[in-house]
């Protein structure tokens, strides 16, 4: 009998973090944003260090059939910065280069953050496709 309470008592201690974590709230992709991305990025123009987030995103969801895909992408480019991931046009990436990664934020945050940002998306004006000083 005795046993059996250790077992349940170590059990119960054991499972606990667990739970926290499943009901862990989602980060807010906003919160993300601000603490993170708006040093370098605005979110519509002009921009900073950084391509604004309006124009940026709109060329994620233009070049992904979903906007589960498309945040894939932007989670993807995230973690590993590289100009083949990128979305935006080549003088974009030659104007503003490629950013530092974030893989310092947890997968949940950088999904967080490509879903909101993905909300700020003008899909009806183009980020030009000009020369680098058309941004």
């Amino acid at each position: 009998m005795r046993m059996r309470g250790a077992f349940i008592l170590l059990f119960a201690a054991g499972a606990s973090p667990l739970a926290a974590q499943a009901t862990a709230p989602e980060p807010d992709g906003a919160q993300v944003f601000q603490m993170v991305c708006s040093m370098c990025h605005t979110v519509n123009p002009p921009p900073k260090a950084a391509p604004p987030m309006s124009h940026a995103t709109g060329f994620y969801l233009r070049q992904h059939q979903t906007i589960e895909a498309a945040a894939a992408a932007i989670v993807a480019y995230l973690k590993q910065p590289d100009s083949a991931r990128s979305a935006l046009p080549a003088h974009a990436v030659t104007r503003f280069g490629l950013m530092p990664s974030q893989a310092h934020l947890t997968d949940v945050q950088l999904g967080a953050v490509a879903r909101y940002v993905l909300t700020l998306a003008d899909t009806t004006h183009q980020m030009p496709m000009g020369p680098p000083g058309a941004l």
